[in-house]
């Protein structure tokens, strides 16, 4: 069941990221580093996985827990994300993508935390 979710999510998320570049007028990425607003959102980032990585290794989770806490931290990232994108680089629009994301990685967990 879990991986009905991912799979929809997956194809919602494209989906989504499709018509919302093509109604904006949003640009693709057009190099890896181009996601990022600096090299420091880079190193914030990294830091934010190392930290889930180790909170995630000291605690014991069940599925369903780990599950909700992955789609949790997702979250958390690409709220980072949107809002330095919002505060720094408005122009771009790209922080509505974010934003998007968010709220779909919300609905994976609840999801997850119902069906599971």
């Amino acid at each position: 069941m879990l991986i009905v979710v991912v799979i929809i999510a997956f194809f919602g998320a494209g989906l989504l990221d499709l018509n919302l570049r093509k109604k904006y007028n949003i640009p693709k990425n057009e190099k890896f580093m181009d996601q990022y607003v600096g090299i420091w959102h880079l190193f914030l980032e990294i830091f934010l996985c190392f930290m889930f990585l180790s909170y995630v290794t000291i605690n014991l989770f069940d599925q369903k827990t780990l599950y909700s806490v992955l789609f949790a931290f997702i979250m958390i990232l690409f709220i980072v994300r949107g809002l330095l994108e919002f505060w720094l680089r408005r122009e771009k629009r790209r922080h509505i993508i974010s934003f998007t994301y968010v709220v779909l990685c919300a609905i994976c967990s609840i999801a997850i935390a119902i069906i599971m």
